[in-house]
């Protein structure tokens, strides 16, 4: 991530002891052998899970909108349902955040994180909308980068061969231009009637909206 600007959101390193003590599935560990590069004190400090995306577009999704609401349904738990809990791989991957654990939240925190991701800039973290509230991302062809209208600009003219007029611009930004149609949801797939399921946004985050059954 080095090529991405300091923390957005910056921690002390006395609250970020307290949060690995507390959760410790921040810690970054060896998925196979669980050996983990932070062990108690200050040594690797700056190795977890929570400043994983510093600087970049997603860090407020991560840290202000995924992360505490996974705080709080860690808290709930037993404690060996809390220790069989852990981040397996977080990457990005088509434009997406992508958050890989050893069981799934029973609130879908993950599959939510990821939806939303898809509609914010991975440089800036801007999430644009139409006047009529849909999101609006701009995708980049190749090595699939999803961003604002100004990170596209600047996208387009760090990657033109020569000097492009604002008439080329235009047509490259409206060629890389995605209005999100549809509410975010899946469909569970089951033998005699698929379940779909919608969601709705509620502040900055998203909340289970209908369920209706449909024929295969």
């Amino acid at each position: 991530m080095s090529h991405y600007p300091d923390a957005k959101y910056p921690i002390s390193d006395e609250e970020m002891l307290s949060l690995l003590h507390k959760y410790p599935f921040l810690r970054f560990r060896n998925v196979w052998t669980g050996k983990q590069t932070y062990h108690g004190k200050s040594k690797n400090l700056e190795s977890n899970y929570y400043k994983y995306w510093d600087g970049y577009g997603w860090e407020d999704l991560w840290k202000n909108r995924y992360l505490p609401r996974l705080f709080a349904e860690y808290d709930t738990w037993d404690k060996e349902t809390q220790k069989r809990f852990g981040f397996t791989q977080i990457k990005e991957k088509f434009g997406g955040l992508r958050i890989y654990t050893t069981f799934g939240s029973d609130k879908r925190l993950e599959t939510i994180a990821e939806w939303l991701s898809e509609y914010i800039c991975e440089y800036c973290g801007k999430e644009t909308r139409t006047e009529e509230g849909k999101r609006v991302i701009w995708t980049t062809g190749g090595w699939i980068t999803n961003l604002c209208e100004h990170c596209a600009r600047e996208y387009i003219l760090r990657n033109a061969e020569g000097e492009l007029s604002e008439e080329d611009i235009q047509k490259y930004l409206n060629e890389m231009k995605c209005v999100q149609e549809k509410p975010f949801g899946y469909i569970q797939f089951g033998k005699d009637k698929n379940l779909h399921v919608s969601y709705k946004e509620i502040d900055d985050w998203l909340e289970k909206d209908k369920e209706e059954y449909i024929d295969k």
